[in-house]
């Protein structure tokens, strides 16, 4: 049984090794199929752009951001683009994910441009070629030096220290570059409210005002958090009572409008109410209004074919209205709900988030915690009374989960991939032998057509599984819990997306390898990840042809607006949120993938130069498009602060350790012509080097040294200010001697502040909506409704025009 897991788990496992010894034909049919699909989506666009110009007139606007990119110019190929327009935070976001692109493209252009010239002709000039055993584009790596040249090494390492310290410098250049903007960027924002949690007690309002007396001019109030769970399971029900009869209300009135276009109508009297005759039953009988059936008990969900059946939008009205009281109720008395272990200070004087870290932790004892410099729509609320202990437990269960599946991925595609040769199955699985009978015609098609899909469907639930688990983390803040997909995506994706495909010996192999001795890492990693470089040359232009043909054509947002929408959005509201939602890419699940890629070609570097053209032309097209298509990255209500920035270039690093790694295990493989070692000396100072990056990595990873730097940044801001009497203004609200009173702070559970909402359906020529309308307003005080911003066109199909009221 072991035996088969291991089987499984390893199944994927040297994939890329296929394409050693690829020949240039071979290469070369790649790179064509590449430019058909790139000349496809250009001919795409363009009938597209002919026949719905008024759809991609707004793709080069960014939705909610006043960023926009600078001019190109010779100088940005070295030198890194201006600092942001501070007055208009938003910009934040794209302008670091404008960064990070630009970054990589600058160290791939510096790498292409050195590197290829320096190693390309030494790997090829008096090289093994094919009487070596070396052919196709294999002779232009590392593997094609010969056995009498094996002197030429040096150079690979003097190569391989230049690559680290360049791209070691960039890295930690932009480290400090971004703590620097994002000190100075907060002197435009700054929050007077901090969120504190303890691990013991609630903290007393009198120890509060204790610790934090000198701080931001003293505290203006302290907001003792409650546990408003109840109030929160209300609020889900009354959204879901909502939902449901917009969709019942809404089909209502598209089906009497149907009936009044094909010149059906009915005369009858109303028998249920006393009031006048609904208008909808001149056209429509009580069969035709939606149905929903009673849970069975109290604590019972919905259940299809169990309970009595009730008309929808009675029930639902019914349910709004009450809730609406309750809920309004609930919010006008919180004092009677318990209390929970963390409290909001608010302070008399506006503070930057960096500042009040490092002013405020040295301060609090060690059984509280300072979490956040909150602000309302990041705050993840009902997760902000979760205890220390429970968030440890979820954090457990969370890490143990997620590596569960970046380790047992390869299980679904191996089942997957069996449907292929499930004609074979058949005759050796007696329970599938009934598959044997089926036409086979259909046998072609599940064989052929349905693995592919269901591969695909499988890899696209990755980032949705991941980013559910995230969720059941428990994080407080909307930005932290994304900040942890991208890093646990990122894994996944290196994991399986590059090391499981190029080790030819399998995960579990490998574990057990490397299980014995950490000796062994260098050597697995030399002899498994060098045949596999020519898959990744393929891999990597057809990503970037993808990417820019998806990106122009915007084949997400068509798929969404021009089909699931049709399909599945049966309300204004509903048809309004996918609206405004699709063109967000969201960064846990986006620069992951940028990041793996620019790892891949960081770890192939010195092993295969050539890559690093192909990784440049990735980046700097990828670059240059996004630069016209910016992504929405973010909700529109998240206040932004680039936090994928840091994590992206740390997570680079990855590429960095591999390839130094992989360079040592190569050179102590290295013999001459007599069969002797002779590398070592190249493979110690290899691993040297590596000791020496992890050394730089954690100086630059350090939390002391981030906060230094935003300190420094801080106070050169305030010098630099200080002169100058127009903004003398600026410094004087940064002095802590001088409070500026504030405005009572906004910072509160979203479940006291959230407001009644309005009923949304779509207005139509024949009334009914008004008539809906009337009798709501008559028969429920506490319902509010509106058709104001959506009506029905005259195919009966629903428009919008505003958001909902």
């Amino acid at each position: 049984m072991d035996s088969n897991i291991g089987d499984i788990l390893d199944s994927a496992a040297g994939k890329a090794q296929k394409a050693q010894g690829e020949s240039l034909s071979t290469f070369l049919a790649s790179l064509t199929t590449s430019a058909i699909i790139l000349g496809l989506g250009a001919i795409a666009y363009s009938l597209l752009n002919s026949r719905i110009p008024e759809y991609y007139s707004q793709s080069r606007q960014t939705s909610d951001s006043e960023w926009k990119p600078v001019s190109l110019s010779p100088r940005m190929l070295v030198f890194p683009g201006p600092d942001p327009h501070l007055k208009h935070p938003s910009n934040l976001d794209n302008y670091f994910f404008d960064r990070y692109l630009h970054t990589i493209t600058r160290i791939f252009l510096l790498l292409g441009l050195t590197v290829p010239p320096l190693l390309i002709p030494l790997n090829v000039v008096d090289g093994k070629d094919e009487i070596g055993g070396v052919k196709g584009l294999d002779r232009l790596s590392f593997s094609n030096v010969s056995f009498s040249h094996t002197d030429r090494y040096w150079v690979h390492l003097g190569v391989a220290i230049f690559v680290v310290t360049s791209v070691c410098h960039v890295l930690r250049r932009e480290v400090r570059e971004y703590a620097r903007i994002q000190s100075v960027s907060h002197l435009c924002v700054r929050r007077s409210s901090l969120l504190i949690t303890s691990s013991i007690q609630q903290p007393s309002s009198k120890a509060i005002r204790r610790h934090f007396r000198k701080t931001a001019g003293g505290i203006r109030s302290i907001t003792i958090n409650r546990d408003y769970s109840d109030l929160q399971a209300k609020l889900r029900r009354r959204d879901a009572s909502l939902r449901n009869l917009e969709i019942a209300e809404t089909s209502l009135i598209m089906k009497a409008n149907y009936k009044k276009r094909i010149g059906c109508t009915k005369d009858k009297m109303d028998a249920v109410y006393r009031h006048p005759m609904p208008l909808w039953m001149k056209y429509l009988d009580q069969k035709d209004r939606a149905s929903v059936r009673l849970p069975k008990f109290p604590w019972l969900c919905r259940l299809p074919f169990v309970g009595a059946q009730v008309d929808a939008i009675r029930y639902f009205r019914t349910e709004v209205a009450q809730l609406n009281i309750e809920i309004e109720r609930d919010q006008e008395h919180p004092e009677k709900f318990p209390q929970t272990t963390s409290s909001l200070v608010h302070f008399n004087q506006s503070i930057s988030t960096q500042l009040a870290t490092i002013a405020l932790e040295a301060r609090i004892p060690p059984s509280w915690t300072l979490k956040h410099g909150t602000t309302p729509s990041d705050t993840i609320w009902p997760h902000v009374s979760i205890s220390w202990w429970r968030q440890c437990i979820r954090t457990a269960v969370v890490y143990l989960l997620v590596t569960a599946l970046i380790l047992g991925f390869a299980v679904p595609v191996t089942i997957i991939g069996s449907l292929s040769q499930i004609k074979y199955l058949t005759n050796v699985v007696p329970w599938l032998q009934r598959i044997g009978s089926l036409p086979i015609w259909l046998v072609a098609v599940i064989q052929g057509v349905l693995p592919p899909i269901l591969l695909a469907v499988a890899t696209a639930a990755v980032p949705i599984l991941i980013r559910f688990l995230t969720n059941l983390e428990g994080l407080h803040s909307r930005q932290a819990t994304e900040n942890h997909i991208q890093i646990y995506y990122f894994a996944f994706l290196f994991v399986q997306g590059f090391l499981t495909i190029s080790l030819s010996a399998g995960i579990t192999t490998i574990v057990g390898e490397l299980s014995t001795t950490v000796q062994a890492v260098p050597a697995v990693l030399a002899q498994n990840l060098p045949k596999a470089c020519n898959y990744f040359f393929s891999y990597i232009i057809m990503s970037a042809v993808t990417a820019v043909v998806c990106t122009l054509i915007r084949v997400n947002q068509l798929l969404n607006l021009f089909v699931l929408s049709p399909m599945l959005d049966k309300s204004a509201r509903q048809k309004w949120v996918r609206g405004e939602n699709v063109r967000l890419r969201k960064w846990g699940t986006l620069m992951p993938v940028l990041t793996n890629v620019a790892c891949i070609g960081l770890i192939y570097s010195v092993i295969a130069p050539l890559i690093l053209i192909f990784s440049g032309i990735y980046f700097g097209a990828l670059w240059i498009l996004y630069r016209s298509y910016p992504p929405k990255l973010t909700e529109s209500d998240i206040g932004t602060s680039g936090l994928f920035y840091p994590t992206a270039i740390h997570q680079l690093f990855t590429g960095i350790y591999f390839m130094e790694l992989c360079l040592a295990g190569l050179f102590f493989l290295v013999r001459d012509a007599d069969g002797r070692a002779a590398c070592t000396t190249q493979a110690t100072i290899m691993i040297v080097v590596t000791a020496l990056t992890t050394l730089f990595h954690y100086t630059i990873d350090s939390s002391h040294w981030i906060r230094w730097l935003r300190l420094d940044a801080l106070k050169q801001k305030i010098e630099r200010i200080g002169g100058q009497g127009k903004d003398r203004r600026e410094v004087n609200e940064l002095s802590t001697t001088n409070p500026r009173i504030l405005q009572p702070d906004p910072v509160q559970d979203e479940a006291l502040v959230a407001s009644r909402p309005v009923v949304w359906i779509p207005k139509d020529k024949l009334g009914v909506s008004d008539d809906e309308i009337s009798h709501v307003r008559r028969a429920y005080e506490s319902i509010w409704i509106s058709n104001e911003g959506a009506s029905l066109d005259e195919r009966g199909k629903l428009k919008l025009w505003c958001p909902p009221p």
